[in-house]
């Protein structure tokens, strides 16, 4: 385990050692292969372990460096999350991180990837800075545009096109990852909601001012939604396993009052790892 540094700032919660994965943005890929993975198997197409890694690193270098500016750009230490806190005090850690993904990027290039998969991914990766200039470091704008959250579920759902490909009947896969990615990044955005007051004013809940009250319900027709295409559909254990992110993050964000922000970051991550078991138990 990796011994925190005395921090001089009010802690924003008491550490947990399943805090780190968040903390050192390893959620994120995580989470992407994991439901690539699971659009694979629901689509009887091989996930190649070159182009794991490659998805896998790919998507860690953009939590990483979102981190380090998202440290950069804080306005207000007093009301930065615990994650944020560790990216400043572990910048040089994130940076040799940083520094790996590149150096592992090169040599599975260099090993080769199929052209199709490289072509997928610069188009996806064209559509990632698009949204980084809007929403995260506005270049070109003065503010953050709203709807980061929702940008992100769209390209974790691209992430798996770009190594996958796609056909007409994959689409339905994607949209739902799509909008479970989305459906987590709200849940985490509506506890975050002070912290991004002060250092993230293209927060959600800067702009959906009734995010609170409408999320149960949106998490509650996500997961019955879900559970309708698993009973009609042939991909039963990847809808499935849809309804049971819905429903634990749903669950979570009912929960939050009694949950610091890091915790629920932590355990809303763990909520998409559902396919893991469930494609696993069912046929």
């Amino acid at each position: 385990m990796i011994a925190l540094p005395e921090m001089t700032d009010p802690p924003a919660g008491s550490f947990r050692w399943w805090f780190l994965p968040s903390w050192l943005g390893l959620d994120a890929p995580c989470v992407v292969l994991t439901w690539t993975w699971a659009i694979g198997r629901a689509s009887h197409v091989a996930l190649a372990i070159r182009t794991a890694a490659a998805l896998f690193l790919v998507v860690w270098s953009i939590y990483l460096s979102d981190r380090l500016i998202d440290v950069a750009r804080c306005r207000d230490w007093t009301q930065a999350t615990g994650r944020l806190r560790f990216g400043r005090d572990w910048r040089k850690l994130f940076w040799a991180c940083l520094g790996c993904c590149i150096a592992g990027l090169l040599a599975i290039l260099c090993a080769g990837l199929p052209p199709a998969v490289i072509w997928r991914a610069v188009a996806v990766a064209l559509g990632v800075s698009l949204h980084v200039l809007a929403f995260v470091v506005p270049l070109l704008l003065r503010q953050k545009l709203p709807g980061k959250e929702f940008g992100v579920g769209l390209f974790f759902a691209l992430g798996a096109f770009a190594c996958l490909g796609a056909t007409a009947s994959m689409l339905p896969l994607f949209v739902s990852v799509a909008l479970v990615v989305a459906f987590n990044c709200l849940v985490i955005a509506a506890r975050d909601a002070e912290s991004d007051q002060a250092n993230d004013p293209g927060g959600a809940s800067q702009w959906w001012q009734t995010m609170h009250r409408d999320l149960p319900w949106i998490g509650i027709a996500g997961t019955l939604t879900a559970v309708v295409m698993a009973s009609v559909f042939h991909e039963t254990a990847f809808y499935a396993s849809v309804a049971a992110a819905f429903a634990a993050l749903t669950l979570l964000h009912r929960c939050a009052h009694r949950l610091s922000g890091d915790a629920l970051r932590a355990l809303a991550d763990f909520a998409l790892f559902t396919p893991i078991p469930i494609i696993g138990l069912i046929p």
